[in-house]
């Protein structure tokens, strides 16, 4: 190979390493700013329920603990929260780190109610028995798995009635 074409091999090395490294950059910028992992301050200042409290932390108001199964590998090796470290303190999800590919899905009450038609699912809206199920078993209304990525969670019947109820405004 001539100096000339060894110039030019380096030269677009390094441009396509700066470019890569330009990516990657803008994306850890982007996930930080809009990232649900990163807006604890509009959680409320207190919680009034403990579903309100599951839902952000993980504990209930009494202190009993939601305990995740499987999940997101960061979740799993940062310690388990709430439901809010992946879908928000506005419930409207966000991607998921370190894995900004993955998406945790909008739980809103209008979402959760009224049904989905997607690609790999299609299902009527769900119930406080149903939400029990997605929560703890990963499965949709319609029988349809839900991604590994969400955990799988154990918690008392107290606890899922008060998480569930949250999430649906019962």
């Amino acid at each position: 190979m001539s100096g000339k074409n060894k110039t030019k091999a380096r030269r677009f090395r390094l441009m396509a390493a700066l470019a890569a490294a330009l990516i990657v950059g803008g994306l850890f910028v982007m996930r930080a700013h809009t990232s649900p992992n990163t807006d604890r301050q509009y959680w409320p200042a207190t919680f009034l329920t403990d579903g309100e409290a599951l839902y952000f932390t993980g504990r209930s108001l009494s202190g009993s603990q939601l305990i995740p199964r499987g999940g997101n590998h960061h979740m799993t090796m940062m310690g388990a929260g709430g439901c809010a470290d992946c879908h928000g303190s506005d419930r409207k999800g966000g991607w998921l780190w370190p894995t900004p590919w993955q998406v945790a899905p909008s739980i809103t009450e209008l979402d959760l109610t009224g049904g989905h038609a997607h690609d790999d699912h299609n299902h009527d809206g769900y119930t406080s028995e149903t939400l029990a199920d997605a929560i703890t078993r990963g499965i949709r209304p319609d029988g349809s798995r839900i991604d590994r990525s969400m955990p799988r969670w154990s918690a008392s019947e107290a606890d899922l009635d008060a998480l569930t109820a949250f999430l649906l405004k019962q």
